[in-house]
């Protein structure tokens, strides 16, 4: 065949035009300058960045015949004047340099006759018996056993240059005999000036942009961007447009991924279904596609978060303002929730029988993807609508309020029957604020006192139909004012059987029951007879109204109800917390005096008194010289 391919005819002939390892080729070039060899190399790095290139051009270097020594310039194969052993090391058929491909010779026997056997024989032309071992992680075990003395130790004029893909699976104990190279990746731009300087030199006429397809076809690989080129140079004709690449090699235009892009932008399921059917019609291969997609996704995601960074957008198949423009309907957390998504569809069209379907799926699942709303959107959502309902105040206008109302001083009465009265009655209020209804009492609590947690509810039910001064009780929270209108409420929780409770008996809570009831009297539970009770006693001028009153106590809030206008004809006696159950002695022949101070500290009168809320009004001496109590 007289047709050299690309990748082969334009393989680098000196250091100079290794493209993107400037790096090492300084440093090899300036270890033959100053005859600081080391006699085991080893290169690594992805496929097509130039290992075994440079390994043949060290090998050049140390046998070129233009000098009585190695030298940095090795002759060209280009250069009419090429040395016999430049020329027979880049064609590959050197006896002094052999090329081993350790993938078909990984066994002990292999390395025993080509390397071991021969080790000891000098060079027959050239100065250095060069081994270059390529993929050398493929060697055996005991393969890779039997090299260990030889590097370690090799003889005079012997030098060991060794390539792999996979660093990981070379044994420790090659890797501390060999000086490592890593060769990186190549960058797009120069993948891109490298294939512009070869269409130049072989007068092929190729569009810029069809020229930076194939440089990003590549992915950092120059020997896959010139086999890449070397086919679309065999598609097309005369002159090499970027859809030419597209359909050459399979690849998503950037066309094609800005118009995906827009239609997910825009939440148009059709046009990403469109896309796809073009896709099958022009025979590209659907999991390419999808690959190029989260590349495309992921240069949005890194102009967006990184602008200013441009060698990271190397590969990026759009300019800086296509970039600008085809990233902003999205966000940050969009870009990232496509990429998964596009990374799972991409796994499944590895095995997909069907991958028309699952790519189609995946499209559009990145189209309902828009329909997501962050939690903080809904949050501000919430937050508005809080607003709506003119419960959200802030501190200033709190304290404003209070002190409003503090100046205005409005007073009014509620009067809610006795009967109706669910609580204890107590005179400790420590601050009263007045209003018109319960309603506006219960919003004043709520919005004046800060240590409340939910301050809307109050007025939710505010325009409730079954909202009524006898529903929003005298306690006037937020909870019991909730459960007074829970018959309002669309949902409604489950009845608790008796069966479902469980009761427990504590000792020392009963005793504390017990002794607040002989304290307060019994009280403790609502008596929806209580008026009947006080009239029956007291008399009938008692009056029925009371004035609600709010009492601010320890931080909460609670109520409490007082007389209007009259007070009780008796005073509830006060009584020690400990009270002694020793019953006093009566003289045989007591006085008045004595009769009622016995009468007074007897305990069990006591407790009849503290019960009842009682008073003695007359003491009587019987036959059986004791007392006679009356209430």
């Amino acid at each position: 065949m007289s047709y050299q391919v690309i990748a082969r005819k334009w393989r680098p002939q000196t250091f100079e035009e290794v493209t993107g390892q400037e790096a090492i080729t300084r440093t090899l070039r300036n270890a033959v300058e100053h005859d600081r060899l080391h006699h085991a190399y080893l290169f690594s790095g992805a496929r097509g960045v130039g290992k075994t290139t440079t390994a043949r051009l060290l090998a050049k270097a140390l046998n070129c015949h233009k000098s009585d020594k190695p030298t940095a310039n090795p002759c060209s194969i280009n250069d009419e004047t090429v040395c016999a052993s430049c020329r027979e090391i880049a064609e590959g058929r050197s006896i002094d340099v052999l090329e081993i491909d350790a993938a078909s010779h990984t066994g002990i026997d292999d390395v025993r006759e080509t390397i071991i056997e021969s080790i000891n024989i000098n060079p027959a032309r050239d100065r250095y018996k060069v081994f270059i071992i390529d993929e050398v992680h493929q060697l055996s075990k005991a393969a890779f056993n039997a090299l260990l003395k030889t590097l370690e130790e090799p003889p005079p004029r012997v030098a060991f240059i060794m390539a792999t893909t996979e660093l990981h699976k070379v044994p420790d104990t090659i890797l501390s005999r060999c000086q490592e190279f890593e060769f990186r990746t190549i960058a797009s731009q120069k993948i891109f000036d490298r294939l512009k300087t070869i269409a130049e030199a072989e007068n092929i006429t190729i569009s810029v942009d069809a020229l930076r397809e194939i440089a990003r076809s590549g992915e950092g690989s120059m020997r896959d961007a010139q086999s890449n080129f070397d086919q679309v140079i065999s598609f097309s004709g005369e002159r090499i447009e970027s859809q030419d690449v597209a359909i050459a090699l399979g690849l998503a235009s950037a066309e094609m991924l800005t118009k995906t892009a827009k239609a997910i932008a825009e939440n148009k399921p059709a046009e990403v279904l469109n896309v796809v059917d073009d896709l099958i019609g022009r025979g590209q291969d659907l999991r390419n596609f999808c690959r190029d997609l989260m590349s495309f996704f992921r240069d949005l995601l890194i102009y967006k978060m990184a602008d200013d960074a441009e060698n990271l957008l190397d590969t990026a198949v759009l300019s800086r303002d296509e970039l600008r423009d085809s990233s902003a309907p999205f966000s940050e957390s969009d870009l990232i929730r496509f990429f998964n998504s596009l990374s799972e569809t991409e796994s499944k069209l590895r095995e997909a029988t069907q991958p028309r379907c699952v790519l189609e799926i995946g499209l559009v699942k990145l189209v309902e993807m828009r329909r997501v709303v962050s939690i903080e959107k809904i949050l501000e959502r919430l937050a508005k609508l809080e607003a709506a309902f003119g419960n959200v105040q802030t501190e200033n206008s709190i304290k404003e309020k209070s002190s409003e109302k503090s100046a205005e001083k409005k007073t009014s009465t509620i009067d809610f029957p006795l009967e109706e009265v669910p609580f204890p009655v107590s005179n400790n209020s420590t601050s009263v604020v007045e209003a018109e209804n319960p309603i506006e009492i219960a919003n004043e609590i709520v919005d004046t006192h800060e240590e409340i947690l939910f301050q809307e509810p109050v007025s939710v039910f505010e325009n409730s139909p079954s909202a009524s001064p006898k529903q929003i009780d005298s306690t006037l929270t937020f909870a019991e004012s909730f459960a007074s209108n829970l018959e309002s409420l669309p949902m409604k929780l489950p009845p608790i059987l008796s069966e479902e409770l469980e009761h427990i008996e504590d000792a020392w809570l009963d005793d504390a029951f017990e002794r607040k009831l002989q304290q307060l009297g019994d009280d403790l539970s609502p008596i929806k007879n209580a008026s009947e009770i006080v009239e029956s006693l007291l008399g009938e001028n008692q009056q029925n109204s009371f004035a609600a009153k709010i009492e601010f106590s320890n931080g909460g809030a609670a109520t409490a109800f007082a007389p209007a206008k009259d007070k009780p004809s008796f005073v509830i006696p006060e009584f020690d917390e400990e009270e002694s159950t020793e019953i006093p002695v009566l003289p045989e022949n007591p006085t008045d005096e004595e009769m009622w101070q016995y009468a007074q500290n007897h305990p069990l009168v006591k407790k009849v008194l503290r019960v009842f809320r009682g008073k003695i009004v007359e003491v009587n001496r019987i036959q059986d010289s004791k007392s006679e109590i009356q209430n």
